[in-house]
């Protein structure tokens, strides 16, 4: 998997047991001066790599019951500077996504390496994470990419694939999502 991406969205940190996978991750940043803002972030195709039935359960409990409902995960995402405005989960095309609104004090709330500079807004990538789309321009070195806005742009756009680990079994939360949870 990506592993900057895996930090980066908002449901992604209680993952870090490994048992919750999407296979893409979609943000739209509207930032504002001094580097506060807004970001909307989209996980999609949220999937379990679980590798057994209480493994299974847990991340069904973490995904339907704590982020998407509880006080404590908006208290644990205000912590690390994303204050969630709106949160939710919701079926298109089959499969269980999520999406969540939240305010940021700075743009590194967003994504660590993501940085204001010389009238540019840029994020530094791992040369092998998979830009989908961007409405910025991708600059490549050799030892990175990055994404480049200029700062005129009203929102920063950009849309990365997250591929699991080779032999990975995944499992489908879509069946288990029942609207309104």
């Amino acid at each position: 998997m990506k592993k900057m991406f895996l930090s980066a969205f908002l449901l992604l940190p209680l993952f870090m047991s490994g048992c919750l996978v999407g296979n893409r991750i979609v943000y739209n940043i509207v930032p504002n001066q001094g580097g506060k803002g807004t970001a909307t972030v989209y996980y999609m195709n949220i999937r379990s790599d679980a590798t057994d039935s209480q493994q299974f359960q847990e991340d069904q409990r973490l995904i339907f019951d704590y982020m998407l409902k509880s006080r404590e995960f908006l208290k644990e995402r205000r912590d690390k500077g994303q204050d969630i405005t709106s949160r939710e989960l919701y079926l298109e095309n089959g499969q269980l996504n999520g999406k969540a609104t939240y305010k940021f004090e700075k743009l590194s709330d967003v994504e660590k390496t993501l940085s204001y500079e010389d009238g540019f807004y840029f994020l530094t990538l791992a040369l092998d994470d998979s830009v989908i789309t961007t409405n910025g321009e991708i600059i490549k070195s050799s030892n990175y990419k990055r994404i480049l806005w200029d700062d005129k742009v009203d929102t920063l756009k950009f849309e990365i694939s997250i591929e699991p680990a080779q032999g990975t079994q995944l499992k489908d939360l879509a069946p288990l999502y029942k609207k309104g949870q």
